[in-house]
């Protein structure tokens, strides 16, 4: 499945992200970095799972006997997951209609991209389902940043009650 454009692509996938960080803003870093790792171990177990089924095939490019899609793990969506609670945060419906437009994005003509560059391809599972399970994982965080939020007080929410 490696080939030269796949390592170009993965690579992309991984570095690129990064490069938007920097204006996602330090207190919005702080307070989103525990869901965004919380998605990422997810996706790890998701992806060691879903590749000993067979449900779809990543290069993993960096470490070739991992089975985990680090380009996405480590890129793609620890950024993209920041960047849609500094967004939406605090509105359930707003985050939801932003993640059901960014999965299905990537469930269909991205991952039909990926799949003719050689770096992602579905196998034993369809489209529709693989947007049901991104999306499912979706509301699964959006709880999970709640919870965290009535045990955390963050920095802005202190300015906010004052």
């Amino acid at each position: 499945m490696s080939s030269k454009n796949s390592k170009i692509l993965s690579t992309c996938t991984l570095v690129l992200p990064w490069f938007s960080a920097p204006y996602l803003g330090k207190n919005v870093f702080v307070r989103f970095t525990s869901v965004a790792l919380f998605t990422n171990i997810i996706w790890s177990i998701l992806s060691i799972f879903a590749n000993n089924k067979k449900w779809w095939k990543a290069d993993p490019f960096i470490l070739k006997k991992t089975k985990i899609d680090l380009p996405f793990v480590g890129g793609m969506f620890f950024i993209t997951t920041l960047w849609v609670f500094k967004w939406t945060f605090g509105d359930f419906r707003k985050y939801v209609a932003l993640n059901a437009l960014i999965d299905f994005l990537l469930a269909f003509p991205i991952v039909k991209f990926y799949d003719k560059m050689g770096a992602f391809k579905l196998r034993k599972m369809s489209n529709l389902f693989f947007y049901l399970i991104i999306l499912s994982l979706a509301v699964l965080i959006y709880f999970y940043q709640c919870i965290l939020e009535k045990v955390i007080q963050w920095p802005t929410q202190k300015a906010k009650n004052m």
